[in-house]
Formats: structure tokens, sequence, C-alpha cells
């Protein structure tokens, strides 16, 4: 079965390289190790695991990225009991990420801003990260694939207003797209300014797997704050995304266009390199059950985002 013909993702099962030696990476496996896959070379070992994997925000208390930490000021919690750390990283690891633009009607005199904000997001990637962009109105393209080139794709200047808009169904496929990535930190960046008039796909699918894909969601609405009060319909979506991206450790901000909007799509960047990346080993397995994930930092003066569940 192919990524594009599930909706539900099964739990991903995960590559993790573990530099011996130098780079100090812990990761342990509840393997014996004569079970283990024989190492390709004396510097690596290649382990496949049923990690489950939580991408951490640490903020200072001036707004800060707060870089530094080690494994011991962190905790993890699955349903309130607390589970023993077997990976760390704190490295300036890889992304993937894919941009998605709503290219409904209503977005008609926002396109150019959006077109802006995507090529900045490239011009800030390095040579191991990968982005794509996607388009979403009456039909969901794939405007560039998956790619590591700076190089802006010309479909992307060419994308033109129209239709009604399929958010959910954008996000699933999307989403799917994600899951099928080996990098361990995987996100959205999502730029609509209005409500979703047009999918099949519920909404609930959407959370459901965004939890099982572990993604990040970074949700960027582009409403004018001139006029604060907006059609309850807009209203309700912008509460739906807001709770998709706490969900998920990703964030929801409003953007009024232009340089603002830029701006944000290059904090995206930085706080993709700036996370902490801790795993566990669930103690049922992966059951199909969602379970609860509270992540504690032990530092003082510092705030901290993560996903919030996992499928």
């Amino acid at each position: 079965m192919t990524s594009h013909q599930r909706i539900a993702c099964p739990a991903r099962r995960l590559w993790l390289r573990a530099w011996l030696g130098a780079c100090g990476v812990a990761l342990a496996t509840s393997r014996p190790l004569a079970q283990r896959p024989a190492p390709a070379d004396d510097d690596t070992l290649r382990l496949t695991t049923e990690l489950a994997l939580v991408n951490v925000t640490v903020m200072d208390d001036k707004g800060r990225y707060a870089r530094g930490l080690r494994q011991e000021d962190f905790a993890i919690f699955q349903d309130g009991a607390m589970q023993s750390i077997e990976h760390f990283s704190a490295e300036d690891a890889p992304f993937c990420a894919a941009i998605m633009i709503d290219a409904s009607d209503s977005m008609r005199t926002k396109l150019r801003a959006a077109r802006a904000a995507a090529a900045h997001f490239q011009s800030l990637i390095r040579a191991t990260d990968a982005v794509a962009v996607y388009a979403f109105g009456s039909a969901i393209e794939q405007l560039q694939d998956f790619s590591s080139s700076r190089a802006v794709s010309p479909r992307l200047a060419d994308m033109r207003a129209r239709g009604r808009t399929r958010l959910y169904d954008g996000l699933r496929l999307v989403i799917e797209a994600l899951d099928a990535r080996p990098e361990q930190r995987r996100a959205i960046v999502l730029i609509s300014d209005g409500a979703d008039t047009a999918s099949d796909t519920r909404p609930e699918t959407v959370a459901r797997q965004a939890a099982q894909a572990d993604v990040l969601a970074y949700a960027i609405d582009l409403h004018d704050p001139r006029f604060p009060s907006r059609p309850p319909e807009e209203a309700r979506q912008a509460d739906w995304l807001s709770e998709l991206a706490a969900a998920t450790g990703g964030r929801y901000v409003k953007s009024p266009g232009g340089a603002h909007l830029e701006a944000r799509f290059g904090e995206v960047v930085e706080e993709l390199r700036a996370q902490y990346t801790i795993g566990f080993y669930p103690p049922n397995g992966y059951d199909g059950r969602p379970h609860s994930i509270r992540v504690v930092v032990r530092r003082p003066n510092v705030t901290w985002r993560a996903r919030k569940s996992y499928i």
C-alpha cells in the first residue's frame, strides 16, 4: 500500500542514525544485541526502531530559542506515567517542509504575498533540507516536489486564485506525503485566509492523521487586522487551525501579509533548526489507540511546545 492510498497512516518505522563516539547522541533499543543489524562500518550503526519521537521547541524568557540543553533537562510522560528517554538529539538536524498555499477565490489579492513568502522560505534552506509546495483551491496541486534546491518552481509564479477551498483534503494529501519522508523533523506551513468550503475529508480525520504522522503544523492566518470581526465559519476555522497547531507542537499566527508574512516564514525555518528531538519506547508498542504525551523541561525561565499525543 502506498502512502497515497492511506488516510489514517499506521505508525512509521523510523530509521535513526546514531553516530558513535564523537557525537555522543544517546540511542538505546529494547531488542537483544544479537538481533540488531550489523553496522555498515565502524562509525555508524543504523537501527530500525519503534521509538516514538517528539520534537520540542524551548524558548527563554526573552523569547529566544533556548540552546545548549541536555537530555537530563527533559522529562516525558505518556498517559501520566514518566517514560525513559531513549533518544536525544540537540543537533541542527535536517528537516522537510510542505508549504500549502490557499489558492481559492478569496486569496486573489493575497497570492503575491504568499508567493514571496514561499520563495523566502526556500531561500533559507540547506542542501540537507527538503521543501515541497502545494496549492489548494477547487483542485489540489503539487507545484513543486520535495527538493533541496533554493530555485523557485515556475509553477509557483503561474499559480492563480480560483474556486472554493479544499483545506482538509489538501492537508490529508500533504500529511500522507510527509509521512513517507525519512526526516525526524517534518512540518506543514499553511497560508490561508478563510474556511474550508469543499472538502470531502473530515477535520477529525486530519487531526488523527497528523497525530499518527508526527507532523508539526504551522498555520498562518492571512486575516486583515483592519476588520477584527469575521464570519462565524471563518472564526471556527481559525480556532480549529489554532488547536491543530497546538496539538502538533507547531504554531498559529495571524499576519497582514507582506514583510510580516516573510518574517513569520523565516521564524519557522529557525525554529525547525533549534528544536530538540527526544524519543521513548511506548510501553505497549503502537497499539493504534491515542495516548497523551506531556513534556517537561527542567530549567527555570523557559517555556516549551511539543505535540500532545500520538496514535
